[in-house]
């Protein structure tokens, strides 16, 4: 238990400033309890109280200098921090922008697709018209967009405007099948503003099966302005393919 002596005498004096004095006075105060001493001495510089006996004797003068020394290094320490990793975003990135109006042909007509169909035709077919002996289905949904190539060379074409921002690079995706097979190479191509970016080359006996599988048309393209451009979609055969039919489906630019 600490004992308190001169306690009024103490309590009696004003506040005095003094400059830090680490003499015999300031060691006692440090080596005392540096939490209780630390404690003491920032009421002590605010107003006088009672020193405990262990350094009572020291008094105020020497008292104010010391308290003064042990206030000053305890204020001036930087505290420890604890780096924190930065934070990040839970916000999702916005998705593409599907710019294709019925790209998988569900509405069941071909509008706003603009049709060509060269001599050969373009219709709308739906799921319920598969037969036996020509058997097919949609790539998703229950309609898709039939073509029919004569071999002629003059190719079918499905057009519509898309609007495009400067720079930006989009991507692009189709779904054909091959639904009565070329006697000999067919092509099914992507263009905008009718530079080719995409183009597969169907050849003789590919496709088949019961319904027939579908395969990817993809390709990409850096958009040279802003506004609107024309995205077609043709597909023609060689002249010694004797033709062939084709379904397009779930073509997407984005």
């Amino acid at each position: 238990m600490l004992a308190y002596f001169a306690a009024l005498l103490l309590l009696a004096l004003p506040l005095v400033t003094a400059n830090c004095n680490a003499d015999n006075c300031y060691r006692a105060i440090k080596s005392y309890q540096t939490a209780t001493a630390s404690a003491f001495c920032s009421q002590y510089l605010i107003q006088a109280t009672a020193a405990p006996s262990q350094f009572a004797s020291c008094g105020p003068s020497r008292l104010t200098s010391a308290c003064s020394c042990l206030v000053s290094s305890t204020s001036t320490s930087v505290p420890t921090t604890t780096s924190q990793p930065p934070t990040t975003s839970s916000t999702t990135p916005p998705a593409p922008v599907e710019l294709i109006v019925n790209g998988g042909f569900e509405s069941g007509n071909l509008s706003p697709w603009v049709v060509a169909p060269g001599s050969g035709y373009v219709k709308i077919t739906d799921n319920t018209e598969s037969t036996v002996n020509f058997p097919f289905e949609a790539h998703s949904g229950k309609k898709f967009a039939q073509i029919g190539n004569t071999g002629d060379e003059n190719p079918s074409v499905l057009s519509q405007p898309v609007s495009l921002s400067s720079g930006t690079n989009y991507s692009f995706n189709a779904y054909y099948s091959v639904l009565d097979l070329p006697l000999s190479a067919c092509y099914l191509q992507a263009s905008i503003d009718g530079s080719p970016f995409a183009l597969a080359t169907i050849y003789s006996g590919a496709g088949g099966g019961n319904p027939p599988r579908y395969y990817l048309l993809s390709g990409s393209f850096t958009a040279s302005s802003t506004g609107n451009s024309n995205l077609a979609v043709a597909l023609w055969c060689d002249y010694s393919s004797i033709g062939g039919v084709f379904g397009l489906d779930d073509v997407s630019l984005v």
